[in-house]
């Protein structure tokens, strides 16, 4: 099993709207892919509540059968869809860990 990590920092968005509206679309379409992708066990969005500086928006906590799942989730047209219509669009910053398990 692979766990992947990912962290963003967010900006509003003329189209997608506040941060807070971006974080919950972020959420909801990146949780709608759990089922819809081969090898993607489980996968969960969290939604940052810590005004620290140092602290990300959102956290992506995901995990994969292995790492060949882990690639073809990366490259799949659904996940594409999401990051490129829509996280790619709004992310300021963002960190990434990938470990087995």
């Amino acid at each position: 099993m692979v766990r992947h990590i990912v962290m963003w920092k967010v900006a509003e968005h003329p189209e997608h709207g506040s941060k807070e509206e971006i974080m919950a679309k972020i959420k909801e379409r990146l949780e709608a892919l759990k089922g819809e992708i081969e090898g993607l066990v489980e996968i969960e969005v969290g939604i940052n509540f810590n005004p620290s500086e140092a602290s990300y928006d959102l956290a992506l906590d995901s995990v994969f059968t292995d790492a060949e799942a882990l690639n073809y989730y990366q490259g799949h047209p659904k996940h594409l869809e999401v990051a490129n219509s829509l996280v790619r669009q709004v992310a300021i910053s963002r960190a990434v860990v990938d470990y087995e398990m």
